[in-house]
């Protein structure tokens, strides 16, 4: 009998409730089922999860609007799709629950093309299990396109939907770019206007860098330190002065787009030309006999730069993704890398502005500096928020921790910009007050169980970092650089060498400590 694995958000309802009624009747069929409930006291359930994925069959994911923020259900989810694209399956059967909004960036990528089936009251308890068995016993996918959420709901900034009047809404993990592409629209701009983000010395700078003819940026940090977002603010600060730009987001690349270099150079020229209709399409160069960086440079130069009387803002997001392809990545570095030195010599290519996004350690990897695009041009860093910035959210979000609480709060999550924000969230939305938040905040069932969580399954598929996370909280110090690096990269430590480790925030040393 087919093996079914049940995605659910923890700790909510109908979520649990409705996790539960599946489980039962998938059982009574008797078809193998795991929930995470299940699992063994002492148990490594960051292990146990990934077997379960291994073997199971089908993946029914549960999609309410709490569970689409939730780091560990993306992460079951892409963990699913790509077993499936290696073997197969399990094969996802998406449910929304109660939810017919937009999937976030991230989800959307996954399930957009995914029949999709519907849950919206207790009504639909028992058709919704005999159309999720019908599924399983034809033992087939769901491929054709759903009718829920085809059209992309515009995002605001850090990844929130857009604000009304102000109010908060809970924080997603990643940022959504998708409102970038409403700036364009001829029936008005989508504006960058929450009251809820932090503008940092940085924006400014990099905001007025961008406008210069030739200039490249790059734009550094750890995870969830607001790389993503400040490249928003740039695309749009692009378009306000009349610039074309275009933003291209690594992270969402398929593994085939990622094959060699020349499919990978021909998927952006292909963007590129999607944005900016040339008179010759990217095909036309890919005939020529010229390899792939040649055919991509002589694209950019005679259909993108040479029209324009002004320079394009390209942004590349997540362009580190790239370094784990090592058969090519020299290669792929080394090309923007000569576009940057192509200025000194070809006015043209001052028609190019460059912004990469990538995370601290990008630098690390490539060995030859002269063909690194991550030793020249203007460098802006991207940190946690300091003391006033916090203060300045928490006035935002109607200041639901006092001034006495406020160092508690910066020990507790050292103005992690997430956490900041699903705090002070959880706070407003759940009306819960500071101390009850710090009681429950180590919780696995917690505010920040989700993400904590999230880092647990991270770190249970690298056994060497998990050791070197153990060993920088116990001492300090991490094995190797290399360590150190993944680590600081994930966003889990700060420091500048791995004899200088320090834990990023207090709720990662002690949950992640007593747990490793």
């Amino acid at each position: 009998m087919p093996r079914i694995f049940i995605s659910y958000k923890r700790n909510n309802d109908p979520d649990v409730r409705l996790a539960r009624l599946l489980r039962d009747h998938f059982a009574r069929k008797g078809h193998d089922v795991f929930m995470d409930t299940e699992i063994a006291i002492g148990a490594d359930w960051s292990r146990v999860i990934g077997d379960e994925l291994e073997k199971a069959d089908f993946l029914v994911a549960l999609l309410s609007s709490e569970a689409v923020t939730s780091e560990m259900i993306a992460a079951e989810i892409a963990r699913a799709r790509t077993l499936r694209k290696a073997r197969g399956k399990p094969v996802i059967l998406p449910v929304r629950v109660a939810n017919e909004a937009a999937f976030p960036y991230d989800l959307a990528g996954y399930l957009d093309r995914l029949q999709t089936a519907f849950w919206r009251s207790g009504n639909d308890d028992l058709p919704l299990a005999r159309q999720l068995l019908a599924a399983v016993a034809r033992r087939r996918g769901a491929a054709r396109p759903s009718k829920a959420g085809r059209s992309p709901a515009a995002r605001g900034s850090q990844g929130t939907a857009p604000l009304a009047a102000g109010d908060p809404v809970a924080p997603l993990p990643g940022f959504d770019p998708r409102w970038l592409d409403a700036l364009d629209n001829s029936g008005g701009a989508v504006r960058l206007t929450s009251p809820f983000y932090m503008k940092r010395e940085i924006d400014g700078k990099a905001c007025a860098a961008i406008l210069k003819d030739g200039v490249t940026v790059r734009i550094e940090g750890a995870r969830q330190t607001g790389k993503s977002s400040l490249l928003a603010r740039l695309f749009q600060h692009a378009r306000d002065k009349k610039l074309p730009a275009l933003y291209i987001d690594f992270q969402i690349f398929d593994q085939r787009q990622f094959r060699d270099l020349d499919t990978l150079l021909l998927y952006l020229a292909r963007l590129i030309a999607a944005k900016f209709k040339p008179n010759r399409q990217p095909s036309a160069y890919w005939d020529s006999a010229l390899g792939a960086k040649d055919k991509l440079t002589q694209f950019i130069a005679g259909e993108v730069l040479d029209p324009l009387d002004k320079p394009l803002v390209l942004l590349l997001d997540e362009v580190d993704r790239v370094f784990q392809f090592a058969e090519y990545r020299s290669d792929f570095f080394g090309l923007i890398r000569s576009w940057h030195n192509a200025r000194a010599r070809d006015p043209l290519w001052q028609r190019l502005n460059l912004v990469l996004a990538y995370s601290t350690e990008a630098h690390e990897l490539i060995q030859d500096g002269n063909q690194s695009p991550f030793n020249v041009g203007e460098v802006y860093t991207t940190s946690d928020f300091s003391v006033a910035q916090v203060r300045r959210l928490n006035e935002a979000h109607g200041r639901p921790v006092k001034e006495g609480q406020m160092n508690t709060l910066m020990k507790l999550l050292a103005g992690h910009p997430f956490l900041i924000r699903k705090a002070l969230y959880e706070m407003v939305a759940a009306r819960k007050d500071f101390p009850k938040l710090l009681g429950c905040a180590h919780d696995d069932d917690g505010p920040f169980g989700d993400h904590l969580r999230y880092y647990m399954w991270w770190l249970g598929n690298r056994p060497e970092v998990q050791t070197a996370l153990k060993d920088a909280i116990a001492t300090g110090v991490c094995a190797s650089e290399p360590l150190f690096h993944s680590l600081r990269s994930a966003g889990l430590v700060t420091g500048h060498s791995r004899s200088q480790v320090t834990v990023r925030c207090g709720l990662y040393a002690k949950y992640l400590g007593d747990r490793l």
